[in-house]
Order: C-alpha cells, then sequence, then structure tokens
C-alpha cells in the first residue's frame, strides 16, 4: 500500500514539475511586472528539482525500502517548505 502511495506522489511531484516547466504563465501573475525575467527562471529552477525529486521517487518505490522511502518524503517536505517559502518572499505585495 506505501508503494502505491508512493508512486502516486511521485507522479503528482512530476505532474507539478510539468506545470512550473512548461506552463509558468498561471504563477507569473502573482510576480510584479519588473520580476517576471526572475521569477520564470525561478519556478524553471524548482520544476527541474521538482523533476528530480519524481524520478528519484519512482525509483524509491521500486527499491521499497522504508528508510530510504522516508528520507525521500522528509526531502520532499523540506523542498516544497522552502519552495513555498521563496514564492511568498518574491509575490508582489498588494
Amino acid at each position: 500500500m506505501i508503494r502505491i502511495l508512493l508512486f502516486v506522489l511521485a507522479l503528482i511531484v512530476l505532474f507539478c514539475s510539468y506545470y512550473l516547466i512548461k506552463k509558468p504563465a498561471g504563477f507569473l501573475v502573482l510576480f510584479s511586472q519588473e520580476d517576471q525575467e526572475d521569477a520564470l527562471s525561478f519556478l524553471r529552477q524548482f520544476g527541474y528539482l521538482y523533476a528530480f525529486l519524481g524520478i528519484i521517487g519512482l525509483v524509491i518505490g521500486v527499491i521499497d525500502h522504508r528508510a530510504y522511502s522516508m528520507i525521500y518524503l522528509v526531502a520532499l517536505l523540506v523542498i516544497a517548505a522552502v519552495f513555498a517559502l521563496m514564492m511568498g518572499a518574491k509575490t508582489k505585495k498588494s
């Protein structure tokens, strides 16, 4: 059961990475007009990081080792928290 959930989580992370890399226009409205280029590189950077984490998640799902799964989940949560904090700091103030 945990393997299935790990695969589902990895697929969700891969979907998020695709959205950040290929379709960042939905997020660009949150940034000021002057910071659009910086915001685009910021979103793509985290998109590639999420793609890497998604692929690692698929590999860990195949390996099916509890310690690696827990380390992966902690790393994914930390990266997601860093992304949220950095994006919150970069968004325009209204």
